[in-house]
């Protein structure tokens, strides 16, 4: 029994999720062996079924799940389809050799925006995605990075304008800052950003499994998944970077921050030294100097913000000593030593 390939013309899709939802639809028909729907932009899908399967139960199946379709073009499969240089055939994903171990499209090790991204890809192009993840889902940017960061400068901005903001004439105060609180909103915010942009979204993709676990190459073929094997027949590294820390003498038996643990502390220091006069450094060294910390900067270069053009380096280190910031520069770390519950920098 030959199998034949029918192009559908969809009409009603509006996202991503449209795509899905359709790819779920013609699958679920008896005798259909693959379903590629591109993308919503471009309306239309391709089933390849067995000869058994009816036009118009394809067509139902759409219309089941809310949206239209009509058959553009049905062509049978007798002949082979052509390969590309690689000796992959189009539209039909590399299947690894046969072994131990489950298979499947696409193996993706990192939840993050990236690894999300990729998955989504696959999942839109018709491909089964796995996505592995060793730490929280949703990577930097919600985490650690933009969402929280940019929730605690916009906090301690709006106390720091109500006593600062430069009007004749307007009499405001900023009171005490309530630094427990402002990281209670901002860890809510991350929770919240969390769950809706990642966790609720692999609700949306049928196609995409998600993994808690720590992925390692077992060989070239295979991923090891806490114990578990599978054979992928691509794979995407989205890891991320990792923590580094120069290697200063006494850095790391003194105990040092970096800006995720910075970001989470529960008390504020009445002083902190931020090593390192760029983007990061610099926004940690603002935050908590309008928070109420004693802040200086140390930076080894001539200047702050080194990758940009001389008058703004200039222009950011007067404002943040306007705003109380200590900013040395041209300083070279030497060692670090605590003494009685406070830490030393020797330059």
């Amino acid at each position: 029994m030959s199998d034949r390939t029918l192009k559908l013309a969809i009409t009603g899709m509006t996202c991503g999720h449209c795509t899905a939802h359709v790819r779920k639809a013609l699958s679920s028909v008896p005798g259909v062996k693959e379903v590629n729907v591109p993308g919503w932009q471009e309306g239309r899908a391709e089933v390849r079924a067995s000869s058994q399967v009816a036009v118009q139960s394809l067509i139902e199946a759409v219309r089941q799940a809310g949206y239209d379709a009509e058959l553009l073009e049905e062509e049978g499969s007798e002949e082979p389809a052509a390969e590309s240089e690689d000796g992959e055939k189009p539209g039909v994903p590399y299947r690894s050799p046969p072994g131990s171990g489950e298979e499947m499209d696409l193996l993706v090790i990192g939840a993050g925006s990236a690894g999300f991204a990729a998955a989504i890809k696959a999942a839109e192009l018709g491909y089964s995605a796995t996505l592995v993840e060793a730490g929280t889902i949703g990577g930097t940017c919600v985490n650690v990075g933009c969402v929280p960061s940019k929730t605690l400068i916009r906090a301690v901005g709006v106390h720091h304008a109500a006593a600062h903001h430069g009007f004749r004439g307007v009499s405001t105060t900023a009171g005490a800052i309530s630094w427990p609180e402002v990281l209670q909103h901002k860890d809510e915010l991350v929770q919240e950003l969390r769950q809706s942009r990642y966790v609720d979204v692999l609700d949306a993709y049928p196609g995409i499994r998600y993994l808690r676990g720590r992925a390692r190459f077992v060989d070239t073929a295979t991923v090891e998944v806490d114990g578990r094997s599978y054979r992928p027949s691509k794979v995407v590294l989205a890891t991320g970077a990792s923590l580094w820390a120069p290697p200063i003498p006494g850095l790391r038996e003194s105990g040092f921050l970096t800006s995720t643990t910075a970001m989470a502390l529960r008390e504020l220091p009445g002083s902190l030294i931020v090593l390192g006069g760029n983007a990061v450094g610099l926004e940690l060294a603002q935050v908590f100097a309008r928070a109420g910390s004693a802040v200086t900067v140390v930076e080894l270069l001539d200047r702050i913000a080194p990758g940009e053009d001389e008058a703004i380096s200039e222009a950011l280190k007067g404002y943040l000593e306007g705003e109380g910031v200590e900013v040395l520069t041209g300083v070279r770390t030497d060692r670090i030593q605590r003494r009685e519950g406070r830490v030393i920098l020797f330059g």
